[in-house]
């Protein structure tokens, strides 16, 4: 194992390319040319910083002589089956969601007049993009590293404080942040932990925001069917956010009893093969 402060250095300095990275998405995406209301809808940003965050998680683990299979990307790791898998795991959760806003708020959900092809197609190369670039941030080479120090429970937390503190940067109510996004990134986190696949988790991220986005509960151009509350958001609020706060917390929870049980059970059945006949 490297020395404390070789691997801390390495994190210091992977956070400062991270930044670097989204300092310039954040400045492309608030570009009119390239922004959201442009008309590759904010597209452009979101490549940018794929490839970028995709560039400098590269370069870090070839400094750490780390192999891509770390992160689940190579090609015996079957990137592109963890990846569908993750978008239907991600589906269904975010089905649980529409269910418990129809319980809570009286959802009720009718066609968009509106919907556009080119809408849909641009929102959904912009999530896989963006997710992209947020996976690799949150869910790469940092959290491999945070985990050798600290534990796989610790560095997940931390992860999605971070996640969570970003989106609340960008505007989104600390409630919602609280209730929906950092336990989402427990969730995200915890999946990662358990399988380190990042095609996974960036499989389940992609669909909660394309779910979302078709659904109306992110209302877009992109959103093929679209909301309407019998019940006030004062009202529905609270149940609401416990209801989608309890499922995420029970998920993540699983996921991380279920890693430590198979991992105690692969020990086992190695320190039996182990032992002297």
């Amino acid at each position: 194992m490297k020395p404390a402060h070789e691997i801390w250095g390495r994190l210091l300095l992977f956070s400062f390319g991270a930044a670097a990275c989204v300092l310039v998405y954040l400045f492309l995406l608030n570009f009119q040319p390239t922004g959201k209301n442009s008309q590759t809808a904010g597209l452009i940003p979101a490549v940018i910083l794929a490839v970028s965050t995709a560039s400098l998680t590269a370069w870090f683990l070839r400094a750490d002589q780390l192999s891509p299979a770390t992160l689940g990307l190579t090609a015996a790791n079957r990137p592109l089956a963890h990846l569908g898998v993750g978008f239907l795991a991600g589906s269904v959760m975010t089905g649980l969601w529409l269910l418990i806003v129809a319980f809570a708020a009286g959802a009720t959900w009718h066609l968009n007049p509106k919907i556009a092809a080119v809408g849909v197609l641009m929102a959904c190369g912009f999530a896989f993009f963006n997710n992209a670039g947020e996976e690799l941030v949150y869910r790469g080479y940092a959290f491999v590293r945070l985990a050798d120090r600290w534990g796989e429970a610790a560095t997940v937390v931390i992860t999605s404080g971070i996640f969570a503190v970003l989106h609340l940067q960008a505007g989104l109510p600390w409630l919602s942040v609280l209730a929906v996004v950092f336990t989402t990134g427990l969730v995200f986190g915890a999946t990662f932990a358990r399988w380190r696949s990042l095609p996974l988790t960036l499989g389940m991220h992609v669909a909660t925001n394309i779910v979302q986005e078709a659904t109306g509960l992110r209302p877009s151009p992109a959103s093929m069917i679209i909301p309407e509350y019998q019940v006030a958001a004062t009202t529905a609020g609270p149940i609401l956010y416990t209801g989608i706060a309890t499922l995420n917390l029970a998920v993540a929870l699983g996921i991380l009893l279920i890693g430590r049980r198979s991992r105690g059970a692969r020990l086992n059945r190695q320190a039996r093969q182990s032992r002297p006949p």
